[in-house]
């Protein structure tokens, strides 16, 4: 790709980028809060097994130690 073409493309994403954050608005109180659970607790409050959406595949690895 030409560098004119290729700063035209990157131009067009930035755009696309400025745009979609201005329509999703800012962050909810909901948002917030999981963030801030998040970061207090960590992966304490991380589901395992089943509740984890993986599948049969998914294994408790604290069960195998």
């Amino acid at each position: 790709m030409k560098d004119k073409k290729r700063r035209a493309k990157l131009e067009e994403i930035v755009g696309y980028h400025a745009e979609a954050l201005r329509l999703a608005g800012g962050i909810s109180a909901n948002q917030r809060h999981f963030i801030e659970v998040a970061a207090k607790y960590g992966k304490e409050l991380e589901p395992n097994g089943w509740l984890a959406g993986g599948g049969s595949q998914v294994r408790n690895l604290e069960e195998e130690n």
